[in-house]
């Protein structure tokens, strides 16, 4: 099945108002996602992911700003969208699911009221007929007794089923985009298998694209077909989930991989990147991660344009760690 351009985002950059001047927190993004796309965004904290994801939703509270670039989403350019045409946009068509489910639900409504109130904010529907769709909803992700659960107060729900709740409200009015940040970092594994399996299996049977924020590339490879890494506010690598997995280029993917403790000899110490991200009043004037790289030279004090070494595989770096295979190879 051909899949069709959705969302497209071209040299977009975000910046913050400083007494110091403007700080860019993301610096230049491009991205492609077609329908049907599910597309990881990795990182350390800090790196720009979720600024990134509230870019593209319109969300960037002030002093923050997008200054430059162009986020088009199916064919229309939101960039200077106004809080009116955002809000027939959000929840509709596009829906964000948070890390920290208690800061989307509110507290003294009940599950289900907040669960019909985002349906007809979007759609002329009876209360009856959104109450069905609402208990559909709770099915679908897994939630056993939804009547009981719609009756119930947030903080009658454990964390688990609280963002099961989030995840159902950002299904309901089926948008075409969801973006999830971060959003089974504070669950435990079974809990978070669970929701990425419903997520994938959601996303399959709906057609949605997902873009799926986080720290973790072991999350990421459960469910993204495609990864994008970013490092101080830029992409420096992204490609096809598997191949970048099994051959990255960019030494600070390859930095992110080693450190997985699932990569790691047992009974040894994790592996970890030396030193931290730059702060973006003092970004390094060439490659952001030239500081902390073994391989950094003279060359790397000039940024590094996203080169393809494949198609659709591009990566940010003067001395690539495929090229340096390609050489060991020759020798």
């Amino acid at each position: 099945m051909t899949r069709t351009g959705l969302l497209s985002i071209q040299g977009l950059r975000t910046e913050f108002s400083t007494p110091d001047g403007p700080l860019a927190a993301v610096n230049g993004v491009d991205l492609e996602i077609a329908r049907g796309d599910v597309l990881g965004i990795v990182g350390e904290s800090g790196s720009g992911k979720t600024v990134l994801g509230l870019s593209i939703m319109g969300l960037v509270d002030r002093p923050g700003r997008v200054t430059a670039g162009r986020i088009a989403f199916d064919g229309t350019d939101v960039t200077a969208f106004s809080e009116a045409q955002w809000q027939g946009l959000r929840g509709n068509r596009i829906a964000m699911i948070f890390q920290d489910p208690t800061t989307s639900l509110n507290p003294v409504q009940r599950i289900g009221t907040q669960m019909i109130e985002a349906i007809q904010a979007h759609r002329d529907i009876s209360s009856g007929a959104a109450w069905q769709i609402v208990r559909e909803a709770m099915v679908r992700v897994g939630i056993n007794s939804p009547d009981e659960r719609l009756a119930a107060y947030p903080h009658q729900l454990s964390g688990g089923m609280r963002q099961r709740v989030v995840i159902a409200i950002a299904l309901l009015n089926e948008p075409d985009l969801i973006i999830a940040d971060e959003p089974t970092t504070a669950l435990d594994v079974t809990v978070q298998s669970q929701i990425l399996r419903d997520m994938r299996r959601l996303c399959r049977d709906s057609g949605s694209a997902l873009i799926w924020i986080s720290h973790d590339l072991g999350v990421v490879a459960q469910i993204a077909h495609r990864v994008a890494v970013m490092y101080a506010g830029r992409i420096v690598e992204q490609g096809a989930t598997m191949e970048l997995l099994k051959s990255p280029s960019h030494p600070y993917t390859a930095g992110l991989m080693a450190s997985m403790p699932a990569n790691s000899p047992r009974g040894q110490r994790l592996v970890s990147i030396p030193g931290g991200l730059p702060q973006l009043s003092n970004m390094p004037k060439g490659c952001s991660f030239a500081p902390r790289c073994t391989r950094a030279t003279e060359a790397c004090e000039v940024p590094p344009d996203l080169s393809f070494i494949s198609p659709g595989h591009g990566v940010r770096c003067v001395f690539p760690l495929h090229v340096g295979a390609a050489l060991a190879e020759r020798n």
